[in-house]
């Protein structure tokens, strides 16, 4: 199977259109999309309506045209953190029409024996939506975010207390031991938004970490066949390495830029053999 990744399409409005002429110059049977599926614009960031509008208007016409192109392509994914969570409804609702499949805390079957499985939350960030954000460990130290931080919902944005409100909820430590008993790790490819900490694929400018350290410790213990990162988009220019290898797991976040998408290509029978670095 022939596989091709992304993630952080916000960053440029003009990568899906690169994304579509990347699918047509190749032939893939599978897409994958690690998160953050917005245009990040000052009128997209902090409003659900316009999110909502865009992937009414922009978003689903362009993977039904992919869809009716490539009938054969399945296409995975889900959303990151820069994605407002209440217009979920309208990716289930593609989804119900065959259109994507989601990936998020969801197990997919790709072949007979490999499996897809997607987590989007990541660690507490300095930004203020926090509709996939969860504190990392549960041991849940106190962390700087803004003031005014909130929630999505259908009315609006919901100004919350990130201890009360996302304290109430598993910590992605908590989430990710369910991961592991959905299928065998070693036969599983993991599409995690965040990256895992302390790696090559973590690293914001001047070098720091900021990945998960439950998602490392995971990674660590259960050594699954791949896992698939972005949200760090210039981890890979900062580190110089897109790859991290652990143990037997291959780790990989693309990054992503303005001008030039950054994607991966890779046939899931030779891995390391067959992959290819698009930026």
């Amino acid at each position: 199977m022939k596989v091709l990744y992304t993630s952080d399409l916000h960053v440029d409005g003009l990568h899906y259109k690169r994304l579509y002429n990347l699918v047509k110059e190749n032939i893939f049977d599978c897409l994958i999309i690690g998160g953050d599926l917005i245009p990040n614009k000052p009128d997209f960031f902090g409003s659900v309506d316009n999110q909502r509008d865009f992937l009414e208007k922009s978003f689903k016409p362009f993977f039904s045209k992919l869809k009716s192109k490539y009938p054969t392509l399945s296409v995975y994914l889900m959303m990151g953190n820069d994605d407002r969570a209440a217009n979920m409804d309208i990716l289930e609702r593609m989804e119900q029409d065959g259109i994507i499949n989601l990936i998020h805390k969801k197990l997919h079957q790709l072949e007979k024996d490999l499996y897809l499985i997607g987590y989007g939350y990541v660690p507490i960030t300095p930004f203020r939506c926090k509709d996939w954000e969860r504190f990392d460990t549960n041991e849940r130290v106190a962390q700087q975010v803004p003031e005014r931080s909130f929630f999505s919902s259908s009315q609006g944005l919901r100004q919350i207390d990130i201890n009360t409100d996302i304290g109430k909820f598993n910590s992605i430590e908590e989430d990710i031991k369910d991961l592991a008993e959905m299928s065998d790790p070693k036969r599983t490819i993991y599409v995690m938004h965040a990256p895992p900490f302390n790696t090559a694929l973590d690293r914001i400018h001047g070098g720091i970490p900021c990945g998960s350290k439950s998602i490392k410790g995971f990674v660590e213990k259960h050594q699954p066949l791949l896992t698939l990162h972005g949200h760090i988009h210039e981890s890979p220019n900062v580190s110089g390495n897109y790859i991290e290898k652990t143990g037997r797991t291959v780790s990989i976040n693309p990054g992503q830029s303005h001008g030039v998408l950054h994607a991966i290509a890779f046939n899931t029978e030779d891995l390391m053999g067959t992959l290819q670095y698009y930026r």
